[in-house]
């Protein structure tokens, strides 16, 4: 990041600057907290986080006194010396700051000056519904999980601020289950639930460029039907190698008309029951005949072809797999209990793999 100043940041951190303010000398030796005299680098950094917003505007004068009023620094007028003598009270960058009280003034004005402003760092695993999205994201203090519900239906609704070819295959009834990338996020401290939603589904839009989204609509495959059969994809595989795979085997069943009868979309229509998402969590481990006979368009043993939407959020591999599926005449998959799966490609041969890895 560059910045209109005289002073490059490593002036700040990296360079040894004696500094003679009132007659008196100060030495700043490279690390934070490395700093003597004027409460400087006195404090022992501790206690519980401090968070201070600087606006747009905010001079160096006003933030210090913001800092030493909080507890964060011991000297506004050290801060405010230091940041004119560095260049730095030109280039103070707005945002909230998490601190802990006896911060050195050094580290105080290098974080304001870069713009680490405090966030939430959160990971967003493959294969996760939306109210399991909503959950973490409660859990880990970003947004509450009905706020973020209610942004994303939304955000379903309006559209608005969304790449419209993404979402052109969406039907206008469906939610954005599946639209929802799984990532790493840097959610400022702050942030709505509109914004959380836009920043998840907007990562999406990137992950899926031009060429991929062609590639997969040269096949005769829209976006949302792509999304949904790879959230089945996530679902059921636990190794990458598999993806490919099991993608083959749903694909081959499609151009067929077979059933694809993939337990995660019985799991997915069996929460919506009354009390089981209480009694079993959002996927039931072990389905009964009488779930597999759930009435439901996203029960794929009762109905043939794709469910209506996507049954989770899947990541780019799954997604891909699904757009690049491994070249095979395999209609049936197992699991053999150590993450992988044993795939077949008549009813008799899965019968041995069952018999082999189930019973």
């Amino acid at each position: 990041m560059s910045r209109d100043n005289t002073t490059t940041h490593s002036v700040l951190i990296g360079i040894a600057i004696a500094i003679v303010i009132g007659g008196a000398a100060w030495v700043i030796t490279g690390s934070p907290g490395a700093v003597s005299r004027h409460g400087v680098g006195l404090s022992s950094p501790g206690g519980e986080p401090v968070f201070v917003s600087v606006e747009a505007g905010d001079s160096a004068s006003s933030i210090a006194k913001r800092l030493q009023s909080t507890g964060v620094i011991d000297s506004a007028a050290s801060f405010e010396r230091l940041a004119k003598i560095t260049g730095g009270d030109r280039a103070l960058a707005a945002g909230e700051y998490e601190f802990v009280p006896g911060t050195s003034v050094l580290d105080a004005l290098t974080r304001i000056h870069s713009g680490l402003t405090s966030a939430r760092i959160v990971t967003i695993p493959e294969g996760l519904r939306l109210e399991e999205i909503a959950a973490l994201l409660e859990k880990r203090e970003v947004v509450k999980a009905s706020d973020f519900l209610a942004a994303v239906n939304a955000l379903a609704t309006n559209g608005t601020g969304l790449d419209t070819d993404l979402l052109k295959d969406k039907p206008r009834s469906a939610t954005l289950e599946g639209y929802l990338f799984p990532a790493t996020y840097s959610f400022k401290r702050n942030i709505e639930a509109p914004e959380v939603a836009l920043q998840m589904v907007s990562s999406l839009s990137k992950a899926l460029p031009p060429a991929l989204r062609a590639e997969a609509r040269a096949q005769g495959m829209s976006l949302h039907e792509v999304l949904t059969l790879a959230s089945i994809v996530e679902r059921e595989a636990v190794i990458a190698s598999d993806r490919p795979l099991i993608a083959s085997v749903y694909r081959n069943r499609l151009k067929i008309d077979m059933p694809l009868q993939a337990d995660p979309t019985v799991q997915y229509a069996v929460a919506s029951r009354p009390g089981s998402v209480v009694e079993y969590g959002y996927w039931k481990n072990q389905l009964t005949q009488q779930d597999l006979q759930f009435d439901s368009t996203y029960n794929t043993y009762a109905k043939i072809g794709l469910p209506p939407g996507p049954i989770a959020n899947p990541g780019i591999d799954s997604i891909i797999a699904v757009i690049r599926p491994a070249n095979t005449k395999y209609l049936y998959f197992v699991a053999r209990n150590d993450g992988s799966h044993a795939f077949a490609e008549t009813f008799e041969q899965h019968e041995a793999n069952v018999e082999k890895y189930q019973r």
